[in-house]
């Protein structure tokens, strides 16, 4: 059959079902509040209303945390958990190399030093090993980032952690819901911090977050970081360290009450369609899903498609693109290497000053440029496939036949 980059019949012509991500529950949730709100007065602030104290409480409840704090956004959840812990000038922050500007810039916001560990190639996670390698005597914190939905491994990580006596911050924006171990992601670390944006597994609107902790000192640190270093949990008479104003609405909150309660059967139906992809996937010889470790269950923001480019006669972007062209909306690599974008590799923070690398209050050197290799192959080797709730077996078989039949053209004899 041929294929439909030559001119061929496509597999599939139809498009994919859309991802139907807000319903009534959420629009009668919100126009609830407005109602309050033009009956009582008030005009969505936090602390004018129950909503935000009410998903605090049901998000630490579903995640089994004893605490939780409600933010602006997911970049505003990590920079709050490290506002948290007191940071000096000068330490080093060790995060995971293929993750969000939005993970990374709070380091430099705090004018720490960010430090990136490797990964695993298969999985795109932080590597344990590589963590143990870059911790220095400056080394204060970890910030592991659970990609596409695949849980980092944990315990390794922790083990180290507790030797070097280091706060592990836990990125959970990709992996709401999954399971290492029994165990919740976000749950396993000091802090676990989450995005909440639009296309997240759950959303409170356009923007949101949440930190989540059982340690009661850094539940009140990030909440008060959240807000302008108010001195919340005191009997101090005013705002008690720097803070900025990361506080979350009302009005996202009520939407964010809603989407916790169908996180349960969203992450479901995304398990039950990878099952299914991953069956009928199960004949082909130079493309499978991404690696998912022993004793991790993830939860599936997006699918990983390993490539094997050496069974190929042609590339994995051409591969790719052929696939495309079958009706199949699969993306290119996820070519999220942080320290090669501009900003961190020509030091574009504070204008033109480099700082916080040339801070006398750190004094180190450190190069970035090629320093995380199996990071790079992570991503030369695996592209990407955008999956939600909403796909069935039908996109899961097609998925699959359009695989096949391009394999079928382009498979080495």
């Amino acid at each position: 059959m041929r294929l439909a980059i030559e001119g061929g019949e496509p597999v599939r012509k139809e498009p994919f079902p859309p991802r139907i991500q807000i319903g009534q529950e959420e629009l009668e949730a919100v126009v609830n509040l407005m109602k309050r709100c033009m009956r009582e007065g008030g005009a969505f602030d936090r602390y004018g209303g129950t909503e935000v104290d009410a998903f605090e409480e049901e998000f630490a409840k579903y995640f089994g945390a004893k605490y939780a704090t409600a933010v602006s956004s997911g970049t505003a959840s990590i920079h709050s958990a490290l506002g948290a812990l007191r940071l000096n000038v000068g330490c080093e922050v060790i995060s995971s190399p293929i993750t969000d500007p939005g993970a990374v810039a709070p380091i430099l916001f705090q004018n720490c030093i960010p430090v990136f560990a490797d990964v695993d190639p298969e999985t795109f996670n932080m590597d344990p090993k590589s963590l143990e390698e870059r911790i220095t005597p400056k080394t204060r914190a970890v910030i592991v980032a659970h990609i596409a939905g695949q849980p980092c491994d944990m315990d390794p990580i922790m083990e180290i952690a507790e030797e070097h006596n280091l706060t592990v911050i836990e990125d959970c924006s990709q992996a709401h819901d999954a399971l290492y171990k029994g165990r919740k992601v976000g749950t396993i670390g000091h802090v676990g911090c989450f995005s909440l944006m639009s296309g997240k597994h759950i959303t409170s609107g356009g923007q949101g977050g949440m930190i989540i902790t059982d340690d009661e000192e850094l539940y009140w640190n990030a909440k008060r970081f959240a807000d302008r270093g108010k001195p919340f949990g005191t009997t101090a008479e005013g705002n008690i360290f720097l803070g900025n104003n990361y506080r979350m609405t009302e009005l996202e909150a009520a939407i964010g009450r809603v989407q916790l309660r169908k996180l349960p059967k969203i992450v479901e139906a995304r398990r039950r369609f990878v099952a299914r992809l991953e069956k009928e996937m199960r004949d082909l010889e130079t493309v499978r899903l991404g690696k998912v470790i022993e004793g991790a269950v993830s939860s599936y923001w997006f699918v990983f498609l390993r490539v094997y480019e050496s069974r190929l006669k042609v590339t994995m972007e051409e591969f790719g693109r052929a696939v495309r062209a079958e009706g199949i909306p699969v993306g290119g690599k996820y070519d999220h290497l942080v320290y090669e974008k501009p900003w961190i590799r020509d030091r574009r923070t504070y204008g033109d000053s480099q700082c916080p690398w040339v801070c006398p209050f750190w004094g180190g050197t450190i190069k970035y440029e090629g320093s995380c290799p199996n990071a790079r192959r992570a991503i030369d080797t695996h592209l990407v496939l955008p999956i939600h709730e909403c796909y069935t077996d039908k996109e899961a078989m097609d998925i699959a036949e359009a695989l096949r039949k391009v394999e079928s053209h382009y498979i080495k004899e």
